[in-house]
């Protein structure tokens, strides 16, 4: 009966659009509209950073390690 009910809720859509809100709320943090977001780590202290495109580079929020990303 469990499994049933676990495989039914798996098949469904999810009840809130994580998507659409993280596009708000990184909108709102940077000031600015969002188009989409991109994480990534830095290869110097490890930290784990969020870039807000369509910017062109991302600076490191612990050690300031400049970003490019490869796919621009």
């Amino acid at each position: 009966m469990l499994l049933e009910q676990l495989v039914e809720k798996a098949g469904q859509c999810p009840e809130y659009d994580w998507d659409s809100y993280y596009r708000w709320y990184f909108s709102q943090l940077a000031g600015r509209e969002v188009s989409d977001f991109k994480f990534w780590q830095c290869k110097k202290c490890l930290s784990v950073n969020v870039l807000f495109l369509p910017a062109r580079y991302g600076k490191c929020r612990s050690c300031e390690l400049i970003y490019l990303p490869s796919d621009l």
